[in-house]
């Protein structure tokens, strides 16, 4: 989400701008997308060793598993020959890879007689260039999802079905495989990249194509506005959610899933145990070495699927008992407790938003209720803002001049993107940041903050330079947190804009240096002494308030952004949700985390 030329976002350089590059194609990053968006790390856990209150979630999905295990592929179709062909469905699944709370595999479940799910890996959404040096996606963000989806395989294959799996544009894949099937059901896209699939498959399929709206913590007719004209600020959407809104309650995974569909196609039976390596997805053998190993100093060793995010979701809030004190955590940077890190998994649906207010409700029931309970919950809330932010503004979040269509010009150089990407500004809080990114494809929302403000306003640099380049690496890329997040935090939603002083936040949330130390320990004095320099500079701008509110519009001679002074309105980030992971001004397509 780029995007690139195909999804008719970008038009190609600009003689302006020498930032300015011809995408070939598309491009990826997570908080979270962050995201998931930088809205999606941010849940935690419970008491070590205390059993009255452990999550019932692990113990159901594992009673599913040991129903059928050791049913493969092969079983499931012999299986499915045994019973006789009837009404045939497919599965299309995507960013809604889990079996719990899953909308559209209940729909395309009910009253069929067979059902096929497919996963395509499109190769135009991986190693793909797009904007000023950025690709569409790293490689160690492609096997996060490769994880996920042979974790997926594995519990479809556990009850009695299975997953055809292969590489191709979904329109040229997907007619071949489901030629039989009369209607082929898929969650529903909110962006363009994503609608624009829906309608070329919808072209050339046989039978119907059918979306079915889910992954949202209020499904769209029940979020309390207008969905196709969402408020563009948040506290009035969340106002009018929590007001008059409806949160149902999580869909338990189906008991067993309909039979394979009768066939002895070659082609399918290949499909149902075929999984690309990296290297088939475009990346070459060094970068997808690399990319199979965990660095040390990373906050988890992710691991994708749905087994991995409801483990995850029993640590951090059942076993290690961190819900209770989320609010007071949320803002740290180094350490795997300080927020839930969901977001990745909620970037590729590998949990629900609903499943996490379950579980948050019921540790209210049989814990404790207070402000940390409730900011999970408001977390997931700005996920689903920028999710109906993205529904309701289209391609704007996309834009140069984002949604008000600002056409101020961005002052910022390729050495400047260059210096930020690599985490060599001689700013520590910055560079440490930036560096755990490429590292990890994981950054904190207090992270994403500042380093999103300081390309932005220190910089000068057109900000979807950095939208671009954290969709490439955020393992929580998510498009509607991901550049939701940065064009509210360039001030191009007509909102109050949000301007850190990195000085001041260093100081803050990182007083004894523990987190720079740890990702830029070995270039200390060096960037302390440039930073130092600088640091007089950024006072006099900022006067040390943690955020500005600006015009988005440039002083006579100044990089591109705002410069005021303010705190912003109580509630308001400049970032995403926690849970989101990477998006928007909290950093919400994911992670506020």
């Amino acid at each position: 989400h780029c995007r690139g030329p195909s999804s008719h976002v970008l038009r190609g350089p600009t003689s302006a701008n020498p930032l300015s590059m011809a995408p070939t194609a598309k491009l990826g990053a997570a908080i979270a997308g962050v995201s998931c968006c930088w809205l999606l790390g941010l849940i935690a856990a419970g008491h070590k060793g205390t059993s009255r209150a452990r999550s019932g979630i692990l113990r159901r999905a594992r009673r599913r598993g040991d129903k059928e295990s050791g049913a493969g592929p092969g079983r499931a179709m012999a299986a499915a020959a045994a019973r006789g062909a009837g009404r045939a469905r497919a599965y299309w699944l995507r960013c809604d890879l889990r079996v719990d709370d899953n909308q559209a595999l209940q729909a395309a479940c009910d009253g069929a007689a067979s059902l096929l799910p497919v996963y395509v890996f499109n190769p135009s959404v991986f190693n793909v260039p797009t904007l000023a040096g950025a690709r569409k996606s790293s490689a160690r963000r492609a096997r996060f999802l490769l994880e996920s989806v042979a974790c997926l395989r594995k519990k479809l294959e556990s009850m009695g079905s299975g997953l055809a799996v292969l590489v191709g544009k979904p329109q040229d894949a997907l007619p071949k495989l489901c030629d039989s099937c009369d209607s082929v059901f898929v969650t529903q896209g909110i962006c363009s990249e994503e609608t624009t699939d829906e309608a070329l498959v919808a072209k050339r399929l046989k039978g119907d194509l059918k979306p079915v709206w889910g992954g949202t913590l209020y499904d769209k007719n029940e979020c309390g506005v207008n969905p196709n004209n969402v408020p563009l600020l948040f506290t009035n959407f969340r106002n009018r959610a929590e007001a008059s809104g409806r949160i149902r309650n999580p869909i338990d995974a189906p008991k067993e899933l309909p039979p394979l569909p009768v066939s002895d196609s070659e082609e399918l039976s290949k499909a149902l145990s075929f999984l690309p390596a990296l290297e088939e997805l475009g990346y070459e053998p060094e970068e997808a070495a690399a990319a199979a190993r965990d660095d040390p100093r990373a906050v988890l060793p992710f691991k994708g699927g749905e087994e991995a995010a409801l483990a995850r979701i029993q640590k951090w809030i059942w076993d290690d008992d961190r819900l209770k004190e989320y609010f007071e955590i949320r803002n740290g940077m180094k350490g795997e407790g300080y927020s839930s890190k969901l977001s990745p998994w909620l970037a590729l649906g590998c949990v629900s938003p609903r499943r996490i207010w379950k579980e948050a409700k019921r540790y209210e029931a049989e814990r404790t209720k207070n402000k940390s309970t409730y900011w999970l919950v408001f977390e997931l809330t700005w996920r689903d803002f920028f999710m109906y932010m993205a529904l309701s503004q289209g391609d704007k979040i996309f834009l140069r001049g984002g949604v008000i269509g600002d056409k101020s010009p961005w002052k910022g150089d390729r050495a400047a993107l260059e210096s930020w990407k690599e985490g060599r500004t001689g700013d520590p809080l910055v560079d440490a940041n930036m560096r755990e990114l490429k590292a990890t494809g994981f950054m904190s929302n207090r992270g994403r903050q500042n380093v999103a403000s300081y390309l932005i306003f220190n910089l000068g640099v057109d900000w979807r330079y950095g939208a671009a380049h954290f969709e490439e690496h955020l393992l929580d890329y998510d498009p509607c947190a991901n550049w939701g997040n940065w064009v509210a935090a360039a001030g191009l939603t007509g909102q109050r804009v949000n301007r850190f002083n990195t000085k001041k936040q260093l100081n803050d949330y990182d007083p004894q240096r523990v987190y720079v130390n740890h990702w830029a320990g070995g270039a200390k004095p060096r960037i302390m002494e440039a930073f130092q320099a600088g640091a007089a500079r950024q006072g006099q701008e900022q006067d040390g308030d943690d955020s500005g509110a600006g015009s988005p519009r440039p002083a006579q001679g100044a990089p591109r952004g705002g410069g005021g002074k303010g705190k912003g309105r109580k509630g308001e980030r400049g970032g995403g949700p926690d849970v989101a992971g990477s998006k928007r001004s909290r950093w919400q397509r994911t992670d506020r985390s």
